[in-house]
């Protein structure tokens, strides 16, 4: 007999769909307890499932994955996706339009590896929410013109930020010190889960885009037309539709999963 052991119980009370939205998966996986039962406390800690309820388990999760609501919720998603991935590039066209030098820092926000699973996704967004804040007052930030955000979820790198910062590009040329301070702060913000970060703008990095003259980061000039669509490439990354294995499982309702300064 195949057994599964409960430590449901905890893991069921979980489920707050007045709180949250979930992905299409999930929401199968709760449909399929709900319709045996395990939502109401009927099972324990320890308790197992028979493997008649195992199938039965299955078969109801199965039978929502047939239905509309499943299907909708994956083409909204890719719809949505593509939707990004087009504002973000006229997003893009335009600061090019309006600034003659742009200084563009790519940078990457996580948490150290042993604290992931201890990283809820309220944590993810009040550690962005601060991030911006600290954005609209830090010094740092005095000659910003453009960013953008996007969060993310992995198998690897679990919760994680892909994000960019536009400087005019008439008072900033150290593109690789800015990166640097912009993950400082991000890791002073995250501290309690290890917070780190991963910074394109670093001479090596650079230097393997260039070499396949795909460099769209650093000083971005009007004029040079290559140096621009690299630049729509590289920001564009963060709305790529064709990323669908790291889309976000939950999240609070009413928040986004990307953004961008208007």
């Amino acid at each position: 007999m195949i057994k599964i052991k409960l430590t449901l119980n905890e893991h069921l009370t979980l489920f707050q769909p007045e709180y949250f939205d979930y992905s299409e998966h999930i929401n199968a996986f709760w449909y399929g307890c709900d319709q045996l039962g395990l939502l109401d406390g009927g099972y324990y800690d320890g308790q197992c499932l028979s493997d008649a309820e195992i199938e039965c388990l299955i078969n109801h999760i199965w039978q929502y994955s047939q239905q509309k609501e499943f299907k909708r919720k994956v083409s909204d998603r890719c719809y949505q996706a593509r939707q990004n991935r087009q504002s973000l590039e006229n997003y893009i066209r335009q600061l090019q339009q309006q600034h003659s030098r742009l200084l563009v820092i790519r940078v990457d926000f996580g948490y150290a590896k042993e604290k992931q699973n201890f990283v809820k996704i309220t944590d993810v967004y009040r550690h962005l929410d601060t991030m911006n804040r600290e954005r609209d007052r830090q010094p740092l930030f005095e000659h910003l013109v453009a960013s953008g955000w996007c969060i993310e979820q992995g198998n690897e790198k679990g919760y994680h930020i892909h994000a960019f910062y536009c400087f005019k590009g008439s008072k900033h040329q150290q593109d690789w010190y800015l990166a640097q301070e912009i993950g400082r702060l991000w890791k002073a913000i995250a501290v309690d889960f290890g917070g780190g970060y991963h910074s394109c703008n670093t001479p090596e990095s650079k230097e393997i885009y260039e070499r396949a003259n795909r460099l769209g980061i650093g000083m971005i000039h009007r004029g040079n037309g290559v140096g621009c669509e690299n630049m729509v490439h590289a920001l564009g990354y963060l709305a790529k539709p064709e990323k669908d294995d790291q889309y976000l499982r939950m999240k609070p309702k009413g928040r986004r999963t990307f953004g961008k300064t208007q």
